[in-house]
């Protein structure tokens, strides 16, 4: 989000200083893992869809300024029992806003997309406007574009403290200050530590574990007329995972977790592999991955025909929750001159392109006409939403 926002202030002759702990394209976030979804039957709920497809056209400009591609369309597919979130949630996003999207049998799952072992009473939601976006490739073009547009990148420099102020706010590098008219503030993990009042919105905003995995491919699936789209799967239980087609010729297919089962959620003790919950201090990262999240991964996994049944190599990365796992996004009354964007909940990637836009206007100009009201950081006080 940030490197977004910096390339479009940047491009529009704003002076603009972008500071990264690390460098663009690290795998210290959320943001790393050669691939993200992006969806448009949006199944976490109807009001997200305006702004995917505000997301899209965003990410259109970037790839057009980068001159190279940067999300490549796929098709998603959506599985589960008809009353899983899943299925009933895209179908509601798509019925909405009118989106065009196919209904699918069992049997016509069977014959349109034989990777996926499928239980007789699940079915299963395909559209055609998703894919996948390159997160390290993306960030890597806005910062080049913005340093191209006279932005200043300072790499491998953290933010210490953030000081608010409606006029003159500050950031402060180590013993270097900076003063700047407004502060965009896209810490992702860290946006708890930088402004600690975040951490208690809602009831709580947290940092948590997830843990991804490549599995080698054993058998190439049958050749069909429809090739495999990223997709996101429903079990009984309550537990949603995800994957994406081959991002490496045939050789791997990537899974993750999403969101646990009920049952871990409110278990007192978490079992072997389970991530949900799982408490992450960003400075010390993620736990690394270990035989039980193989494990784990594993078992999912083997509702795809044709890969290994433990992954080749995993990767850790964090969640940062709000408490409703909607967005961050916008200016906290107690925080004057700052922008915020956070509290992305595991599924704010593909809305990067948007946020950068907006979080840009918002500095910028005060305000934007992008659909972010739902995101608004003070929502859960008494009284009316901001702009």
């Amino acid at each position: 989000m940030g490197s977004q926002a910096l390339w479009r202030l940047a491009r529009d002759g704003v002076d603009v200083i972008g500071v990264e702990q690390f460098s663009p394209g690290h795998d210290r976030g959320s943001s790393h893992g050669e691939s993200r979804i992006i969806r448009t039957s949006y199944l976490e709920g109807a009001e997200y869809v305006p702004f995917v497809q505000a997301a899209w056209r965003a990410w259109a400009e970037l790839e057009e300024a980068a001159g190279s591609p940067l999300v490549i369309r796929s098709g998603a597919l959506m599985l589960g029992r008809p009353d899983s979130g899943a299925i009933s949630g895209s179908i509601a996003a798509a019925e909405h806003h009118g989106l065009a999207h196919e209904h699918l049998s069992p049997t016509a799952l069977a014959e349109r997309h034989p990777r996926h072992v499928m239980r007789s009473d699940e079915v299963g939601v395909f559209e055609d406007a998703a894919g996948v976006v390159l997160p390290e490739a993306s960030i890597l073009a806005a910062v080049r574009l913005a340093r191209q547009s006279g932005a200043r990148v300072w790499n491998h420099q953290a933010v210490t403290r953030i000081e608010p102020d409606p006029d003159s706010p500050r950031v402060w590098v180590g013993d270097t200050q900076i003063r700047a008219r407004r502060v965009i503030v896209t810490a992702g993990a860290w946006l708890p530590g930088l402004l600690p009042g975040i951490a208690d919105l809602g009831g709580g905003v947290r940092v948590e574990r997830r843990v991804l995995g490549w599995f080698r491919i054993t058998e190439p699936a049958p050749r069909t007329a429809h090739p495999e789209p990223v997709f996101a799967r429903d079990e009984p239980d309550g537990t949603l995972w995800y994957g994406f087609p081959s991002m490496d010729g045939g050789r791997t297919v990537k899974i993750g977790v999403h969101a646990e089962s009920p049952e871990v959620r409110s278990a007192a003790v978490r079992p072997p592999g389970a991530q949900w919950g799982e408490p992450v201090d960003p400075d010390a990262g993620p736990r690394p991955p270990d035989a039980a999240d193989a494990h784990r991964l594993g078992e999912l996994a083997a509702g795809l025909r044709g890969v290994a049944p433990l992954p080749e190599r995993m990767a850790s990365c964090m969640y940062t929750m709000t408490p409703d796992e909607h967005f961050l996004i916008g200016r906290r009354d107690e925080l004057p001159g700052l922008v915020l964007a956070g509290g992305f909940s595991g599924h704010g990637f593909k809305f990067a392109s948007a946020v950068g836009r907006a979080v840009a206007e918002l500095a910028r100009d005060g305000h934007t006409d992008l659909p972010v009201g739902m995101f608004d950081p003070h929502r859960w006080d008494a009284g009316p939403a901001r702009p």
